[in-house]
């Protein structure tokens, strides 16, 4: 399981990735991965909060433990300006690994003359 730990107003939250995450973010949004992408890179404000509680969220149901609400978990990124500490960039430089790192990479063909 990927993951990754951010400091959010000093206490520590996992965000996890992986299938589970991803579909239940992809379901709930009404978004393919390239639209998500695409309001991601939009609007950061709306889109990047959504993703990590979505992330925060599968972990918790991983690990049988109740969550907090979406309203508060925007609220305890709002009071640690998460935007600007760098946890929102993290987080989506982790989610963004997730996506791309082990992904195996097109061969080229290779070209055989005819003689």
């Amino acid at each position: 399981m990927k993951k990754i730990t951010l400091t959010i107003n000093k206490k520590k939250y996992d965000f996890h990735f992986g299938l589970g995450f991803l579909g239940k973010a992809l379901e709930d949004l009404d978004l393919d991965i390239n639209e998500l992408s695409l309001k991601l890179t939009k609007n950061p404000f709306y889109y990047a909060p959504k993703l990590m509680f979505y992330s925060y969220e599968y972990g918790c149901l991983r690990k049988e433990k109740e969550s907090i609400s979406y309203d508060v978990f925007v609220d305890l990124l709002d009071k640690d300006n998460s935007f600007a500490n760098g946890n929102i960039e993290s987080f989506l430089a982790g989610f963004t690994n997730s996506l791309t790192k082990d992904v195996p990479k097109e061969k080229e063909a290779k070209v055989t003359k005819k003689k």
